[in-house]
């Protein structure tokens, strides 16, 4: 009987550690992706506030946005019959 409860015992202990270690990778895959999902709601964030479009034309077209005392707004009647 005690070889039995031992035998036991030992088995338990291992699928004790065995189940602690696939835990411990599941709580570090979690942490994964929830740095994924930050990150990927950031890139949202950025091209739905257009901020994106912004520095893309600064930098790769060396585009500026002109002072607003240099912008004219041209009001075109387009009520011809």
């Amino acid at each position: 009987m005690v070889v039995v409860t031992a035998t036991y015992e030992i088995d338990l202990h291992y699928k004790n550690r065995e189940l602690f270690k696939q835990y411990q990778l599941l709580v570090k895959h979690k942490d994964q992706l929830e740095i994924e999902w930050k990150e990927l709601r950031l890139d949202l964030s950025e091209l739905t506030s257009g901020m994106s479009l912004e520095k893309e034309a600064s930098e790769k077209a060396l585009m500026q946005l002109p002072d607003s005392s240099k912008i004219k707004v041209l009001s075109i009647n387009e009520d011809k019959q």
